[in-house]
């Protein structure tokens, strides 16, 4: 059961953190209705995961999974990137575009297409942490009995869902422009995360090279598999012990994204309205 929990608690938090992220960003632009699509893309991923555990159950029944679990969880990763660098660069031109106004220009800042873009984030961010939840839980689910395992995982993902409710409630202090900072920012670290995962994902399958490994080690002080490691490492990709390829990843994106952020942009000059 132990197992079982830490291992939904990890995947769990990572799943409540970019939905309370998401959600909090549709209550900031006032646009909380738009939030049923989010929960819509959940509710899907969810659905997908349920019969994936059922199928992986079913049709294996053992716990040699390793060779679908890499590029399963390495191609997954890397489309979480993808999507949550969108979403923040997204979030940077919505939010300056908005301004002062915020309330008269909501709906064209939130169309139909953002909104679905988000929905789709949610699907991606809930399916790879549900698919990559199973494939851990087949490893151990066979040193405990099903109702342990079981208990274990709603225990897990309850306690996820309360640390994903106090961000949700967090962000209601912050104003407009320090939450989008703020939230921004989060996003880049947890996809510079993703990457590194990734990266070592495809390293175990021999398809990159690792170079000098490790580049530092920070075992002594907090090791990766212990459970505050753990969960570093599901949320901001946490490594003990980098190789130089994962260290020059998680530094080339961190730079890169942090740049394209925070760069200046060069607005329009406004021409003013003639009057009738």
């Amino acid at each position: 059961m132990l197992n079982t929990f830490i291992i939904t608690l990890r995947e769990g938090v990572e799943i409540a953190v970019v939905l309370a992220i998401i959600l909090a960003y549709l209550r900031q632009l006032g646009a909380s209705r738009s939030a049923s699509k989010v929960w819509l893309g959940t509710a899907a991923a969810v659905i997908v995961s349920i019969v994936a555990a059922i199928g992986i159950f079913a049709v294996l029944r053992t716990t040699e999974v390793e060779r679908f679990q890499a590029p399963l969880e390495g191609s997954l990763k890397l489309l979480a990137v993808v999507i949550l660098t969108w979403m923040t660069l997204w979030m940077k031109r919505e939010s300056g575009a908005i301004g002062s106004s915020l309330r008269q220009r909501v709906l064209h800042a939130v169309s139909d297409g953002s909104v679905w873009t988000l929905a789709s984030l949610a699907f991606i961010s809930v399916i790879r942490e549900g698919i990559e939840t199973v494939l851990f839980v087949v490893g151990s689910a066979q040193q405990a009995s099903p109702a342990a395992t079981i208990g274990g995982a709603v225990l897990g993902f309850a306690v996820a869902a309360i640390l994903g409710g106090i961000v949700y409630g967090g962000s209601r202090r912050m104003a407009l422009k320090p939450f989008f900072t703020v939230m921004s920012v989060l996003l880049i670290v947890m996809s510079a995360g993703l990457l590194v995962g990734g990266v070592g994902e495809f390293q175990s399958l021999g398809f990159l090279p690792t170079g000098i490994a490790p580049v530092w080690s920070t075992r002594a002080i907090l090791s990766d598999t212990s459970v505050a490691g753990g969960l570093l490492g599901s949320v901001f990709g946490y490594v003990d012990s980098p190789n130089l390829i994962q260290a020059v990843a998680w530094i080339t994106y961190l730079a890169g994204a942090l740049w394209a952020y925070f760069r200046p942009t060069t607005s329009a000059p406004m021409v003013p309205q003639r009057s009738a």
